[in-house]
């Protein structure tokens, strides 16, 4: 049987797994085309710059792992973790290597592109690494690359002071306002989740975990407007019977698991074929609602019975012995919501009176009213 799921909102977060998968698949390939361009211009063009020659070529093999990781649909922190520590290594030996270059004009500093490496690896961390942890990371990994041209020896800092005095502002700047954004998201997130969870607060039940009145409604406007359109549905009713003596006898707490295992098997309640699945709430108390969208009368009969027959072989908490009581009706065309729940309920009434135990399914109260009943 197919189980009926709780009724929680979907999860809408833009920055999810899949999106940053294919995220990082984009930003991998575009950084291999790159990587692969400069490799490809320093030996075209006999460059002596030993990033390209060293690092770039170790780079461009690590990224066509982390493609293939990408790709392959592997734990995605671990690639998330690695490219963060990677290239975090990557820009600093580029920082160092570019510190002790001789400078391309006096006053000048020889390359910007060590700090904007560096701007990337900090958006990877902000987007991949918990708050706690990329912020000091962060700090400390912009800290030692401002750090590293102005005390390794020999180094040509102190030539191009204004120069790098201008990159190392624009790094802090772009950084200043990386952090920024991520605060504003990392809050915007907290809000969001925070919002969500009161809103599955509101619409769902604390104890048994299914909707609560509020969340059916929805469910039960869906069913009469597709009987205006001359589909049918039914509603159930359910009602747990002399459920006070077992609060009475027992104490709540088994009252309470009753309801969650009561709450159990109507979750397994069967869709019926090339319909929708049947929503399921606890409508208060020990009454039950269940709306069943392309469920005939006839339909609901036989649904009932099952679900009867559910309940009676259902191993109770405490070896207590339980049974329901169901009253069903059908949608009419042009009926509103308080009709339809009035003949649902007046037929669970029904069913009460005639000894419990027992489905009374709204049109053929008559005809059943003549039969022979057993208790």
């Amino acid at each position: 049987m197919d189980p009926q799921a709780d009724l929680h909102l979907p999860n809408r977060d833009p920055y999810g797994e899949a999106v940053r998968r294919r995220l990082y698949v984009g930003a991998v390939i575009c950084g291999m085309a790159l990587l692969l361009f400069g490799v490809v211009m320093q030996r075209t063009l006999s460059l002596r710059e030993p990033y390209l020659q060293y690092v770039a070529p170790f780079l461009l093999g690590l990224s066509v792992l982390n493609l293939w990781w990408l790709l392959s649909r592997r734990a995605l922190i671990v690639t998330e973790v690695a490219s963060v520590v990677v290239l975090a290594a990557a820009s600093i030996a580029h920082i160092v290597l570019v510190s002790l270059s001789a400078a391309a004009m006096p006053g000048a500093y020889p390359n910007s592109g060590p700090y904007w490496a560096v701007m990337g690896v900090c958006v990877l961390a902000f987007l991949a690494l918990p708050p706690r942890r990329a912020t000091p990371f962060n700090l400390s990994y912009l800290s030692l690359s401002l750090l590293l041209p102005w005390l390794l020896p020999a180094t040509y800092a102190a030539s191009t002071t204004p120069g790098l005095v201008r990159v190392q502002l624009n790094a802090v700047m772009v950084f200043l306002l990386v952090w920024g954004l991520s605060w504003f998201r990392a809050q915007h997130a907290s809000q969001t989740q925070t919002q969500e969870l009161l809103r599955q607060m509101a619409f769902t039940d604390a104890l048994t975990r299914l909707p609560n009145r509020h969340a059916v409604y929805p469910a039960v406007e869906a069913l009469l407007k597709d009987a205006a359109r001359g589909q049918a549905g039914s509603l159930f009713l359910v009602d747990l019977d002399h459920f006070k003596r077992i609060n009475d006898h027992y104490g709540h707490g088994v009252g309470d698991e009753v309801l969650i295992a009561v709450a159990q098997v109507l979750r397994n309640c069967v869709t019926e074929a090339g319909q929708q699945p049947p929503t399921v709430g606890r409508w208060g108390g020990e009454e039950f609602i269940m709306v069943m969208p392309g469920t005939t009368p006839e339909r609901a009969r036989v649904r009932a019975d099952l679900l009867l027959t559910e309940l009676r072989a259902c191993t109770w908490p405490h070896g207590i012995q339980m049974t329901a009581s169901v009253g069903s009706s059908s949608v009419r065309a042009g009926e509103n919501l308080n009709g339809l729940l009035s003949r649902a309920d007046a037929a669970l009434y029904e069913a009460k009176a005639r000894g419990r135990d027992r489905a009374v399914i709204q049109g053929e109260s008559e005809a059943a009213l003549n039969q022979p009943v057993t208790d």
